[in-house]
């Protein structure tokens, strides 16, 4: 009898020690940052960045992790064939014991696999273009390259990209408004390598980098399998934070378990910065450069001179069909050559004629007759994550010596300034495209002894694109500016509200770039009689840019009509003395309706 009973008590209580050793299992695997990572939980977060409530199996998975699991368990046992939805999970669960390790077979998914044929991995980053609002900071996604024979060729390798899923048609501006705001959904998507280079290094114009990946084969399997579980999954979109380059880093580390590239990136993930740190954190094994074609194209113009330059227009143009035959071949078997390639250039965005489509093919076989070498020599630029970071700190002090009797003779003042980011045209060059300044969320606060501390200006956003014309190339340099500015040398210094947009040329003259820019300038200034002005303006000035020493000469002409006209002369040097640190000295002459000064400015610079 005693027997019996001690029989049916331990058949009770066996299951109940066993659910609780098991529950207890499942809480310490539930906070595992592998687990966490397969559900896209921030290191520090409680809530999943997933926001498809399709890729959870249970109702509170996006917040509780361990819940998940239990859902997650129970699914695959009960029902064996969702293993095959999700792939990373359920091997995850089998390497720790929690379901058996048979598993069913899962056709679509080894399809796909053998598909792709992943043998290598690379991170590819694709220059900044600031004629896009989505690619003004440049871009990253990867690149999948199956093995043997096929690893040579880009037709046969694929792209994995992570974009916001943007209505056809959509504003530049409501985009940027979204964009900040997590207005559009964002999806993986899966497509063709060479489809990319031709958005990219051909109709863009975009250079590209390929950082090839040390990932093990364990590990492109694990990459692999999670890709499959995000299958028309949607995230929330963020321009700055949760865009592509975060959710890259987010697959990197389901890849390879116990590596963070994602904490430092939770606030702002420029896509430059993530390349950066997946190399600091020694994934890269090398890195190949791919120039667009445009840059090959001036690689070619440059080996010619000013009239075998022009046999090339006259080509390309129908203007002419044959070349001077006293012309050495291989000077003809180039000029041929390099008209084609202008040729298709000029082409690349519309849709051929047949009289265009004839003239390309007739290039392309008289360039074959002169054996012209289709091979372009082009000289890699800096890499770009050797550039300096995208954040800045900066503390300025300065000068300005006032003529207005009624005001101080003199001010001076300190300034600290924050910037989150990006380059502006006098930073150092290296890593960075030629003219471009692309400055988001500048903040500077000032101290003067009589006023104390305030805030001087609030860049909200400054771009200006110097892009120089010459025969060839005829594109529109423009330039826009929009935020909160102080008019330090007025009596009152108002805090004034800006908006500065305009559009020109520029040109490559002495040595650096040469730019006339009209435009606009809108203002509230509560001084002002009417609160809000326009005033047509003129921009122009003159820019060297370098890896080291870069300089300005700038003025500036505004005409507010019954309040004035407005006209500034600066001259700027940068010299940066390491890669993240640089000196910047501004020397400026302002003649403004209430006066003129003389102002000069040191700044010491500090990125991050």
């Amino acid at each position: 009898m005693r027997f019996l009973i001690f029989s049916v008590a331990l058949s009770v209580l066996m299951p109940a020690i066993a659910n609780a050793g098991l529950d207890k299992q499942l809480d310490k695997f539930s906070q595992d940052p592998q687990w966490r990572a397969l559900l896209h939980y921030p290191r520090s977060g409680a809530q999943s960045y997933v926001d498809d409530p399709r890729f959870f199996l249970s109702p509170s998975g996006h917040r509780d992790p361990l819940a998940e699991l239990q859902a997650t368990r129970r699914e695959f046992i009960s029902q064996p064939l969702r293993r095959c939805d999700y792939p990373a999970r359920a091997q995850w669960l089998v390497d720790r014991s929690l379901i058996p390790a048979s598993a069913p077979v899962c056709d679509e998914y080894r399809e796909w696999r053998e598909t792709l044929d992943v043998q290598q991995v690379s991170l590819v980053l694709a220059a900044s273009y600031l004629n896009s609002p989505s690619s003004m900071y440049g871009h990253t996604f990867l690149r999948f390259t199956p093995g043997g024979d096929r690893s040579r060729s880009d037709f046969l390798a694929y792209a994995l990209n992570f974009g916001a899923n943007i209505p056809p048609g959509e504003n530049d501006i409501l985009y940027a408004y979204r964009g900040l705001f997590g207005g559009y959904p964002g999806l993986f998507s899966m497509q063709p390598y060479y489809q990319k280079i031709q958005e990219y290094s051909r109709l863009e114009n975009r250079d590209m980098w390929e950082y090839q990946l040390n990932l093990s084969m364990a590990e492109m399997d694990r990459l692999l399998r999670h890709v499959w579980e995000l299958r028309d999954i949607n995230f929330d979109y963020f321009f700055f934070d949760e865009n592509c380059s975060f959710r890259l880093l987010e697959l990197l580390e389901v890849a390879r378990p116990g590596i963070d590239l994602t904490s430092p990136f939770e606030y702002a993930a420029m896509p430059v910065d993530t390349v950066r740190a997946v190399v600091d954190a020694k994934m890269v094994d090398e890195v190949k450069y791919r120039p667009s074609k445009r840059l090959e194209l001036e690689t070619l113009l440059e080996t010619l001179s000013e009239s075998e330059q022009e046999w090339v227009r006259r080509l390309a143009a129908g203007e002419v069909d044959e070349l001077d035959s006293a012309l050495a071949q291989s000077r003809q078997a180039q000029i041929v050559f390099t008209a084609y390639r202008y040729l298709r250039y000029q082409s690349n965005r519309d849709v051929r004629s047949e009289e265009v489509a004839e003239r390309s093919l007739r290039l392309l076989r008289q360039a074959k007759a002169l054996q012209a070498a289709d091979d372009i020599a082009v000289t890699p630029p800096a890499r770009s994550d050797f550039g300096h970071r995208t954040s800045l700190l900066a503390v300025n002090a300065g000068w300005r010596d006032l003529s207005d009797a009624s005001a101080q003779a003199s001010l001076a003042y300190a300034d600290l300034n924050y910037r989150i980011s990006y380059h502006d045209a006098l930073d150092s060059q290296s890593g960075y495209p030629p003219g471009a300044t692309l400055v988001m969320g500048d903040i500077n606060l000032r101290w003067q002894e009589r006023e104390g501390l305030r805030l001087q200006e609030f860049t909200i956003m400054d771009i200006r694109s110097l892009s120089p014309r010459d025969e060839f190339f005829s594109p529109i340099s423009w330039q826009v500016n929009f935020g909160l500015e102080r008019l330090d040398d007025a009596p009152s210094q108002p805090l004034v509200a800006q908006l500065s947009a305009g559009g020109g040329v520029s040109t490559k003259w002495l040595g650096g770039i040469a730019y006339a820019m009209p435009g606009v300038r809108m203002e509230y200034n509560s001084d002002f009689r009417e609160d809000w002005r326009l005033a047509p303006m003129v921009n122009i000035g003159q820019v060297w840019q370098g890896a080291v020493l870069s300089a300005e000469l700038a003025a500036r002409w505004m005409d507010f009509s019954g309040a004035g006209q407005r006209k500034q002369l600066s001259a700027t040097a940068n010299y940066a003395y390491q890669a993240d640190r640089a000196w910047r000295l501004q020397l400026d002459y302002r003649d403004q309706p209430w006066g003129d000064s003389l102002g000069v400015e040191l700044s010491w610079r500090r990125f991050f």
